[in-house]
Order: structure tokens, then C-alpha cells, then sequence
């Protein structure tokens, strides 16, 4: 009869935990990616407006016009800046969260380690009386042919 392995909760516990860490992960790196996306986007509208000024200054236009067109410039490089910043923010917060999973993961191989040496343990005891109770019979039966005889 093998013995249930004591530890299991706690193997069960990192696993989910694990697997939290995971789904966490997987969330961080989607936020990256829009916010990455979301900066691509800004640049391209920048890259967009800077060519309507350079056609509307061969066409002409007021000194007013001039100064929203610059001033919407300003306001699109400072939100360019900000969002380069969330990028930063949400690559640490995905390497912060990598560390976490691999940390998680790590657990969950030394538990696992731990209970397939616990199996391994119980299968040489389950062996071992195995062969105890054969050698047993063996002698019980050599004990009756000798007394039969």
C-alpha cells in the first residue's frame, strides 16, 4: 500500500500559484504590446501631421494656422514621450512578472522533485515486502514438500 505523499497540498498550491503567475504574465505582456501599439500609433500621426504642415506651408496658410500646427506638434511629441515611458513601465512590470512566474516555476519543480523521490522511496518499500512475502511463500512452500515427504 503506497503512502500518500504528505507535501501534496503544498504541490498543489505552487502549481496554482504557478499558473496564476502565468495568466499574470500573459496579461502584463498583452498590456505591453498595446501600449506599444499605442505608440506606434502617436508616431504615425506625427509622422502624419508634420506632412500636412510641409503641404499646407508650400500651399500657404495664416500665421495662426502656423502656430496650432506647431502647438498640435508639441502636444503629440510630449504624448509620444509619456507613452514611450508607459512602454518602459510595462516591460518592468512584464520582467517583474517574469521573475515571479520563474520563481513559481522553481517551486513547483523542487516539490515535484521531491514527490517523485517519495515514489521512487515507496516503490522500493512496495519492492521490497513484495519480495519479503515471495520468499516467505517459498520457504513455506519448501517447509511442506520437505514435510510431505
Amino acid at each position: 500500500m503506497v503512502k500518500r505523499f504528505h507535501l501534496q497540498p503544498l504541490v498543489e498550491l505552487t502549481e496554482e500559484r504557478s499558473q496564476a503567475a502565468a495568466q499574470a504574465l500573459a496579461k502584463l505582456k498583452h498590456a505591453w504590446l498595446l501600449a506599444e501599439t499605442k505608440q506606434g500609433q502617436l508616431q504615425g500621426y506625427l509622422e502624419e501631421y508634420r506632412l500636412r504642415l510641409q503641404s499646407q506651408a508650400e500651399a500657404g496658410f495664416s500665421i495662426t494656422q502656423w502656430r496650432d500646427y506647431q502647438a498640435f506638434i508639441v502636444k503629440l511629441e510630449f504624448a509620444i514621450k509619456a507613452q514611450m515611458e508607459e512602454v518602459e513601465r510595462c516591460r518592468l512590470r512584464w520582467e517583474t512578472g517574469q521573475a515571479e512566474w520563474l520563481a513559481r516555476e522553481r517551486e513547483v519543480k523542487a516539490y515535484q522533485t521531491l514527490r517523485q523521490r517519495h515514489d521512487q522511496a515507496e516503490r522500493k518499500t512496495e519492492e521490497k515486502l513484495d519480495q519479503r512475502l515471495q520468499d516467505e511463500f517459498a520457504r513455506n512452500l519448501d517447509r511442506r514438500r520437505k514435510e510431505t515427504e
